[in-house]
């Protein structure tokens, strides 16, 4: 929906949609791992956890229900917001979003000194979006599938459905690694916003998250004001050098055991 406050960014429902969504995925990813990754030592003492492997499925299948839940609210808030003439499209995918991709990993790697400058949603905020519309989809299919395959064999060939199992358990893994090193360091672990932001809870950015993630956005509607930055307060933690050499070494860790430990593991 749009907002005449350009700091607030997620409403009452917004936020309601993405507390339920994390709560979702969340136990999804526990109670299914178990089940992809049987073979570890692990994964038997996950399942202790409810009991028994009968009780954690019926957990996975109510949080299923619970995403299912999530995505008709969404619709309903997008239809809503479209007849009543407020659904906002700047989350669409548009050619300058490639350029922005292009130009800030120049700036990223050094090749270009003028750091990007985005509207409303930056690419990676759209590319967030996207990604769990896509993952959601897939995750709904495949488990409708995996959840009826009595119903799925009278209609699709057998290994069509062993082609969804291993889609539905991969496309989880991909969305836990999306979340745990790519969302996770926008919203709570990026210098700049650390230890968080307070988008998710308050619906709304802090002003110095604003200018510099939404530059556009801020002096469409600051106007002559906006040259005035020094007067923004910034985040104590922005340039904070042992903040960012620790989550370097952190971050290079976690992505050093998803190649040893994970990936090996995706057939299965």
């Amino acid at each position: 929906m749009r907002h005449s406050d350009p700091t607030m960014r997620f409403d009452i429902h917004a936020r309601l949609q993405h507390g339920l969504l994390a709560v979702s995925l969340a136990v999804l990813m526990l109670t299914g791992f178990p089940i992809k990754y049987a073979h570890t030592t692990w994964a038997p003492a996950v399942v202790r956890l409810f009991g028994d492997f009968d009780t954690m499925l019926r957990v996975h299948l109510a949080a299923a229900g619970l995403l299912a839940f999530v995505v008709v609210y969404h619709l309903v808030m997008c239809a809503w917001g479209l007849v009543r003439g407020r659904l906002d499209f700047a989350v669409v995918p548009r050619l300058r979003d490639f350029r922005d991709f292009a130009h800030h990993l120049s700036y990223l790697v050094g090749l270009r000194s003028d750091p990007p400058r985005f509207g409303k949603f930056t690419w990676w905020e759209k590319f967030e979006y996207w990604a769990v519309v896509w993952g959601t989809t897939v995750m709904g299919v495949s488990g409708l599938t995996l959840a009826f395959p009595e119903w799925a064999a009278a209609y699709v060939p057998r290994w069509v459905i062993g082609a969804l199992r291993v889609a539905h358990s991969n496309e989880a893994l991909l969305a836990f690694l999306a979340v745990l090193i790519g969302h996770s360091y926008a919203v709570h672990f990026s210098p700049s916003v650390f230890p968080s932001s307070p988008v998710w809870y308050s619906g709304k950015l802090r002003l110095s998250q604003l200018i510099e993630d939404h530059a556009l956005l801020y002096e469409s509607v600051a106007g002559s004001a906006a040259g005035e930055l020094d007067r923004v307060p910034h985040s104590r933690w922005s340039h904070n050098r042992v903040l960012i050499a620790l989550e370097l070494v952190v971050y290079a860790g976690l992505v050093a055991w998803v190649f040893a430990t994970l990936v090996p593991l995706l057939p299965r």
